[in-house]
């Protein structure tokens, strides 16, 4: 057996850690690999290929990886290809390597996409259908919202863009959650009966709103019905109806997971704690008691929003290896150093001390330094306001964003967790003459001349956009002040209780209006 360490000294590669040999020559069974923050998740999973590879364990094209992005799984692929390319110079491949037959690397949703589009037509499906982009998507829907006579849904009392958004997201849940939508339109009449019992006057209020919240359901389940039913019919499919239908197709025929089997010898599944629902039913469908490597990090789950649980890690043992998988663990921080670790550390302790707030109760050790992290200070500021901390965050970069002897910049980034504070940040780069630059839409959005021009395609699009309107009317270009708004507010509202010859509106004319 030609081992992990002889394969780096064959290829010029640094040697790799002791955790990182136990996870390269795992045998060829089901295992977890709880991987920190920049611990060489990626360079070990190429290096177990490699070691998979010189000693004869699969051909090139038997291995399979599966990773969340499509730029995560070009940079798996790229690395994976070239280290290949490097063991066949060193001539520790077999002889009947094929360099254009190379392991396969690809997305989630790209991997059940082929198993749909391949196998579609038998559950009756069209595999060249179109996908759906989520403004073809918000159409057809809204399409259906618009168009439905149920009786029901002016008792929702809700816009109809909120509605349309309601169904596609309740679709999109059915689907990530593989449930009968029988089922959640009985849950939800059931849970709407809570709003007649008796409860504490207090608390009475709050009961009734998620009463009625819930209760709403089985109407919202009849228009997602219908949204899939129109798909179906039109052969279309949404992106998160990829992974669904692939399960279909492996539940209903057994061929096509033995065949999957037969040609996936071993397979590598990356950010595992954020696989949803769905897509761990597919693989552990496929791929139970098989050479399935699970690399993940409860810490770093970011998924939820969509179906994904941390709480994943907890049932792979059992979803993939009849209750029992060897489990590794890296915990060499490749990329940060010694104190920005220590901070690192303290923060997530209160997670790793018992069950996580990810859900899962997987234990997950403290990250040590690698040999050659730095021992830069990390300076901790806490301000009594957004603004003051915004000026003391650009005053700290404005003091080390200064050019070195070479005449260069170094570079810097600030991230924000949410938005909403990123223009008072930006503001105080900009008042400090700190060069930035931000990227993605959120910072073009904030620009006031496209902010204006949002507001004007929001007001056409729609009449009760109040917020924007006064924004134009008030900005720039038409400069109206605020008392003449004021008054201009007053005689909307006159009109808007009048028909076209300025006589009041009936009552019943008003409430149709309000509940349409």
């Amino acid at each position: 057996m030609t081992s992990a360490l002889e394969i780096a000294a064959a290829l010029g590669l640094p040697a790799p850690t002791p955790q990182q040999i136990a996870v390269i020559e795992a045998p060829l069974t089901p295992a977890l690999v709880i991987a920190g923050a920049g611990s060489g998740k990626t360079e070990t999973m190429a290096n177990r290929v490699l070691w998979l590879l010189a000693n004869g364990h699969v051909k090139a094209n038997e291995v399979l990886g599966l990773t969340f992005t499509r730029k995560a799984a070009g940079e798996l692929a790229k690395r994976i290809r070239e280290r290949i390319g490097q063991l066949a110079a060193a001539n520790l491949v077999a002889d009947d390597y094929d360099e254009f037959d190379p392991p396969v690397v690809s997305t989630y949703n790209s991997f059940a996409n082929t198993i749909y589009s391949t196998n579609a037509m038998l559950i009756g499906r069209e595999g060249d259908g179109a996908v759906l982009s989520e403004a073809s998507a918000w159409q057809l829907a809204r399409r259906i919202v618009v168009q439905s006579s149920d009786d029901r849904l002016p008792d929702l009392a809700r816009q109809v863009d909120v509605v349309t958004k309601a169904v596609l997201k309740l679709s999109n849940a059915l689907g990530e959650n593989v449930v009968d939508a029988a089922a959640v339109r009985s849950m939800g009449k059931r849970f709407a009966e809570l709003a007649e019992l008796p409860t504490d006057r207090f608390a009475r209020d709050d009961a009734v709103t998620l009463a009625n919240t819930v209760g709403a359901l089985p109407v919202l389940i009849d228009l997602a019905e219908q949204f899939a039913a129109a798909k179906k019919a039109r052969g279309f499919v949404e992106y998160s109806d990829q992974v669904t239908l692939a399960l279909q197709i492996v539940r209903s025929v057994p061929r096509v997971a033995a065949d999957l089997r037969e040609r996936c010898r071993v397979v590598l599944l990356d950010e595992y704690q954020d696989t949803s629902v769905v897509q761990t039913w597919l693989l552990s469908e496929l791929f139970a008691d098989h050479a399935v490597m699970a690399v993940g990090d409860p810490n770093q789950s970011i998924y939820g929003w969509r179906g994904a649980s941390a709480a994943n890690l907890d049932g792979f043992a059992a979803q993939f290896g009849g209750g029992t998988a060897n489990t590794f663990g890296l915990t060499t921080s490749w990329r940060n150093g010694h104190h920005i670790l220590d901070v690192a550390n303290a923060l997530v302790e209160p997670l790793v001390v018992g069950p996580l707030s990810a859900g899962s109760h997987v234990p997950v050790a403290r990250l040590d330094a690698s040999p050659r992290a730095t021992s830069l200070p990390v300076d901790v500021v806490v301000a009594e306001t957004v603004p003051a901390e915004a000026e003391s965050a650009a005053l700290w970069l404005k003091e080390r964003l200064v050019p070195n002897e070479k005449g260069e910049l170094p570079s810097a980034a600030m991230l924000f967790r949410t938005r909403s504070t990123q223009r008072t940040f930006v503001a105080a780069l900009r008042a400090n003459e700190v060069p930035f630059h931000v990227l993605g839409v959120g910072g073009l959005m904030a620009e006031p001349e496209v902010a204006d021009l949002v507001s004007a395609l929001t007001v056409v699009h729609d009449p009760s956009a109040g917020s924007e309107l006064v924004r134009l009317l008030a900005g720039s270009r038409w400069r109206i002040g605020v008392r003449d708004l004021k008054v201009l507010s007053r005689v909307a509202s006159w009109l808007n209780a009048r028909d076209y010859r300025q006589q009041p509106l009936d009552d019943d004319v008003r409430e149709a209006l309000r509940s349409s």
